[in-house]
């Protein structure tokens, strides 16, 4: 604390200003850069569900177009006539297919294609013979042939397929849809693929003549169902997508180099497979990370039986996020230099009256107090400013005043002092003779008889001598210091002993006394005597404002900390006039009259207080009553009590 303390202000300020700053914008850069890549996130994700659906929307188009060209066939050939006048129709001319099949109860006819612009293309073969699905290379569109049908050599339709075909021979309406047929059932239709399991695109129509005709499309290796979803997606970036048909949880066809036959990442299989789900998020793709979307693949009884899957690569747009979360961390750094450059000046500006008005404190703090801070401005510190100058005025003033009073006071006091010193003098001096004269006047009185009229005479002698006596003997008490003789004493037992003497006083029968004194005893360190002598001179005060009957209330208790006894004494006398209760503890101050009291009852009993670390209270209103309260210290213990 104490090297912070020494620290000027000016740096306190930068450097709060700095931490501000440099807290701001790391949180802004933090934020700025979470919000991003989140906000990033969202819009990868909602491009690869773009991407998915122009990949959903791709395949769809190749059933459709599949639908359409079987729709126009079937008004315009029957199953005669088709062997011939279908070679004639341009089949040739669609890349996406891979054979035709006429349908007829207990015999199948049918043409296979040659496959272009794929990896792994097919050639054609003759009569019945279909088409490999390896090797060899892509053949140019003009270059395909349409090979003659012909009978089928074992003329049994797979199941999967069958269900297909009596579907639409029931329903008399052209279908499309997917399926997926074993390498045993493919050979039943002429084909001679590798053993694998493959996914087939069909779609089929009833002829007028009970045939089908039933149009094939082999989906494994054919990048062209996928390929252009990637070239849809833009060209930036292009090698960085990867599109991708899956059967079962096995990739058939993908844009991808060396990706078939690879897996798909778990995750995809539980959510998309398992419960048919969509998938959006980040996945394992070959052994890389990808941002990617997956759809359930379904055949046409709507049962999954793959997946259709797009992606990007991860590090594409983690480029670009560091890239974007960069520039904005250095906008970021611009502007704290700018903040610091600004906090600088600022708090140069800021101090400089505050830098003027303490040279200016420290000025008047040397005694200078005809200096002035001249601060122009009109907001709190040119309010402070003024303020101080203000003060500093009313400070010369009340110097000025003071050392008027202070002189004149001095002269008072000086003058008291002397008055003091001759009165106790002189009380000294004549407390010898005033004893002469007491005890003579005393021994006169009582010498002469009862019924001897100078009797009266001396009695008058004896009462003013005694009262000289006292007068005399307040002055010494009050003009001479004596140490209290402190013990711990019960304040109860003290107010009781004050009143048995009391009670004697002249006046005390026409007055009530009411003691509400507290429950338990509340004991002081004091001297008893003393303590008395205070209490004796506030009852009999009390007792000489009472004009005719009334009443005095005593009331002890201890105060709200437990520290202080609490004493009270409440008359029901005229009051005290307010330009009188300040003076009321001057020496020889009274409103008594010179025949009853000398003015140094309140004023002893003040000192005595103060001696005891007391204090003295007095509360009056004219007419209602007086209410002096005696607070002094209460003692920790009671040992020695008395």
């Amino acid at each position: 604390m104490r090297n912070v303390a020494r620290v000027s202000l000016r740096t306190r300020l930068i450097a709060a200003f700095v931490a501000l700053i440099v807290t701001s914008a790391s949180a802004t850069i933090v934020i700025g850069g979470v919000i991003f890549a989140r906000r990033l996130l969202q819009l990868i994700n909602s491009r690869m569900e773009v991407g998915l659906r122009v990949a959903e929307l791709n395949l769809v188009s190749h059933l459709e177009r599949f639908e359409l060209l079987a729709r126009a066939t079937n008004d315009r050939i029957t199953t005669r006539t088709a062997p011939v006048e279908l070679c004639g129709m341009g089949w040739v001319s669609e890349p996406v297919l891979d054979a035709v099949f006429l349908m007829t109860p207990g015999r199948v006819v049918g043409s296979h294609f040659a496959r272009v612009s794929d990896s792994a293309a097919s050639r054609p073969t003759q009569g019945s013979t279909a088409p490999l699905l390896t090797g060899g290379g892509a053949v140019a569109p003009k270059a395909r042939a349409c090979v003659p049908f012909a009978p089928i050599a074992r003329p049994v339709v797979p199941p999967t397929l069958a269900g297909f075909v009596d579907k639409a021979r029931r329903e008399q309406q052209t279908l499309s849809g997917l399926m997926v047929l074993e390498a045993a059932e493919l050979r039943q239709l002429g084909f001679h693929p590798p053993p694998e399991q493959v996914l087939l695109l069909a779609a089929a129509t009833p002829l007028p003549d009970r045939g089908i005709l039933l149009l094939l499309a082999i989906a494994n290796r054919r990048s062209a169902l996928v390929s252009p979803t990637v070239t849809a997606l833009g060209t930036e970036g292009k090698q960085a997508y990867a599109a991708s048909i899956f059967l079962r949880d096995v990739r058939i066809t993908t844009t991808l180099d060396q990706g078939l036959g690879t897996p798909v990442d778990r995750e995809v299989v539980k959510k998309v497979l398992e419960k048919g789900e969509f998938y959006s998020g980040s996945a394992i793709v070959v052994n890389q990370r990808y941002f990617t979307a997956y759809r359930p693949l379904r055949d046409y009884q709507r049962n999954p039986i793959g997946i259709l899957g797009i992606g990007v690569k991860q590090e594409l747009f983690a480029g670009i996020r560091n890239q974007t979360i960069g520039l904005f961390a250095a906008l970021i750094g611009l502007g704290m230099l700018f903040g610091f450059a600004m906090t600088y000046w600022f708090t140069g500006w800021l101090i400089r009256p505050i830098r003027e008005l303490a040279k200016g404190m420290d000025r008047v703090a040397g005694g200078d107090l005809g200096h002035k801070v001249r601060i122009t401005a009109t907001d709190e510190l040119g309010k402070l400013a003024k303020a101080f100058n203000l003060m500093v005025r009313n400070m010369q003033e009340r110097d000025i005043r003071l050392r008027e009073m202070t002189e004149e006071r001095l002269s008072q006091v000086e003058k008291q002092i002397s008055i003091g010193r001759v009165a106790a003098g002189v009380a000294h001096e004549i407390n010898n003779p005033l004893t002469t004269v007491l005890s003579l006047s005393i021994l006169t009185m009582k010498s002469l008889p009862e019924e001897d009229q100078r009797r009266g005479d001396m009695e008058l002698v004896v009462q003013e001598t005694t009262r000289c006596r006292d007068i005399v003997r307040h002055l010494l008490d009050f003009a001479r210091e004596r140490p209290p003789e402190m013990q711990v004493v019960d304040l109860h037992q003290v107010l009781r002993d004050t009143l048995v003497l009391t009670s004697k006083y002249e006046g005390m029968d026409r007055i009530r006394i009411v003691q509400q004194l507290a429950s338990l005893p509340l004991f002081v360190h004091g001297d008893p005597k003393q303590l008395q002598q205070v209490f004796t001179n506030l009852i009999t005060n009390a007792a000489e404002a009472i004009v005719g009957a009334g009443s005095i209330t005593i009331t002890t208790d201890e105060d709200s900390s437990g520290s202080f006894v609490v004493t009270r004494i409440s008359d029901t006398g005229k009051g005290i006039p307010k330009e009188n209760i300040q003076r009321i503890f001057e020496p020889f101050f009274t409103t008594k009259g010179t025949s009853k009291g000398t003015g140094l009852g309140l004023s002893v009993s003040l000192g005595i207080v103060r001696k005891h670390s007391g204090s003295v209270d007095v509360e009056s209103e004219e007419g209602k009553g007086t209410t002096v309260t005696v607070l002094l210290p209460r003692a920790p213990s009671t040992e020695g009590a008395t």
